[in-house]
């Protein structure tokens, strides 16, 4: 998991500044994951969820460039907020939202708060 931690700064209090933190390099790419997200989610919701062959439709339909768009799925891959299965019965990769982001983000909180304890 790539995120830029501060300890100075607050605890994140939305979504849009937890993306801010993952795309700390290029944060301009914060809002347009969250946009991705958020679509990814809508298609989640139909019988066909979104498929990894679609990002051509998306980069046409958002304006973003096909490098943005790999380098955005890359980093919320890694993250752990979204994760690609393989559909069998449809013979495609698709891309779902994953609950493994804020388990790990858990899993994180409860070592810590142990070792703080000890």
């Amino acid at each position: 998991m790539s995120i830029k931690l501060e300890v100075s700064e607050p605890p994140p209090q939305s979504l849009e500044e937890i993306l801010k933190k993952i795309f700390w390099k290029e944060p301009d790419v914060a809002e347009k994951a969250r946009d991705f997200l958020q679509h990814i989610k809508e298609w989640s919701r139909t019988e066909t969820p979104y498929t990894v062959d679609q990002w051509k439709q998306y980069t046409v339909k958002t304006g973003i460039t096909q490098s943005t768009y790999s380098n955005m799925l890359k980093r919320l891959k890694n993250a752990g907020m979204i994760k690609k299965t393989y559909n069998k019965g449809r013979g495609k990769h698709e891309l779902h939202i994953n609950k493994t982001f804020s388990d790990s983000l858990y899993t994180m909180y409860t070592l810590w708060e142990g070792f703080t304890k000890e």
